[in-house]
């Protein structure tokens, strides 16, 4: 009966276009908000997930809260992979620069190529990878990276920030949003440029098998106490949590505004199907005179809910879709997901049952004697 009611579902979709293109406008609107920010909150917390997902631990200066101020001097590489339970340690120098007209931040890695490449199983084109080891002022680029400042293969680019000048011969392709997103570059060059030979900014140690990451780095610390500069040793676990506890305040602000943008939907839907329901109300009180039941003439208004909220759903998941797909939103790591569409969809079938409630409660409990004595 509801699928031979669908052509006259659909004309009353449009009976008042204006009332109706600014009710899909609205749940457009919101349902953009809602997957917006799940994409902002996963791209937060994704690359926070996956380096607590590893065993790697950073060793890096402890009196210095922010890694791209500490400093280490290159010989505490050696001296860490020399450990027992230490399965490869390389020595990273880390640098911050601002690129481009938009002022895009990107992160720079100094490298040495072989012992980082073993460390973080690095994978990669071999013919990139040989000319990146072969000429110092070589560099490898993240491939959300590269498509963000609209970079290729053999470009110079300027960092003047770091005093640095490199040709980029090759990308790093998926395998991990902190190297996808980041610049790699000979730690020599880097050192030089930056006036910091043998120093590092952490050391980054791979446990060997079956050492437990968290006892490693307290024997690091152990062993490093005496040492001219004190390290602190944490485990990619222990960092994450740090970080999440950091944002945590903020996620959860993020979460309470798209619940309210949810309500706010809710509210608005319901309005507009009620005054649909009452521009109708002789013509609800025929089709009951006709025969239509009190339960058909609730479905028939709260599928018209639900249609104009699942078209505005479907409006609003493709605005977000292209933005999250630019290239400032793969750079910060954001994606659209099947979860994000399937939830928005859910959320949309929620809008519009909720928006239809009381206009079809009362519809059905419309009597069709009342309904045809009014006088437009």
């Amino acid at each position: 009966m509801i699928l031979r009611m669908f052509p006259f579902l659909w004309k009353n979709l449009w009976r008042n276009k204006r009332r109706s293109i600014l009710t899909i406008f609205g749940v457009a609107v919101a349902i953009f908000v809602i997957t917006a920010l799940g994409a902002a909150i996963a791209g937060m917390t994704f690359p926070v997930r996956e380096v607590g997902a590893t065993s790697l631990l950073k060793v890096r200066e402890k009196s210095r809260a922010n890694v791209l101020a500490s400093r280490l001097p290159q010989a505490y590489e050696n001296r860490v992979a020399e450990l027992p339970g230490v399965a490869g340690a390389t020595g990273v120098l880390s640098g911050l620069a601002v690129l481009g007209d938009e002022g895009v931040h990107i992160f720079v890695r100094g490298v040495d190529p072989d012992r980082f490449r073993e460390v973080r199983n690095l994978q990669i084109d071999s013919e990139a990878w040989a000319a990146f080891v072969d000429d110092r002022k070589a560099a490898l680029a993240g491939h959300r990276l590269m498509r963000r400042m609209g970079w290729s293969v053999g470009d110079e680019i300027e960092i003047s920030m770091l005093g640095l000048r490199v040709q980029i011969v090759g990308a790093i392709p998926e395998q991990g949003i902190d190297l996808e997103s980041h610049l790699l570059v000979q730690r020599e060059n880097l050192q030089i440029a930056r006036e910091a030979e043998y120093q590092l900014s952490y050391v980054l140690v791979e446990p060997a098998a079956g050492k437990p990451p968290a006892e490693l780095a307290a024997e690091i610390d152990d062993y490093m106490a005496a040492s001219p500069v004190a390290t602190t040793t944490a485990t990619s676990a222990a960092f994450a949590e740090a970080v999440v506890e950091d944002f945590m305040g903020f996620v959860d602000y993020l979460k309470i505004m798209k619940w309210i943008a949810v309500l706010i939907t809710v509210l608005g839907a319901a309005n507009a199907i009620a005054m649909s329901v009452r521009d109708r109300t002789q013509e609800i009180g025929a089709l009951k005179a006709l025969g239509f039941t009190p339960n058909l003439i609730s479905s028939l208004v709260l599928l018209e809910s639900t249609g104009l909220a699942l078209i505005g759903a479907i409006l609003g998941i493709a605005l977000a879709g292209w933005a999250i797909g630019s290239s400032a939103g793969e750079l910060a790591g954001l994606e659209l997901t099947g979860w994000d569409v399937a939830l928005s969809l859910a959320i949309a079938v929620f809008v519009g049952l909720a928006g239809g409630a009381a206009p079809a409660a009362a519809a059905a409990r419309l009597h069709p004697v009342d309904a045809l004595r009014i006088i437009d």
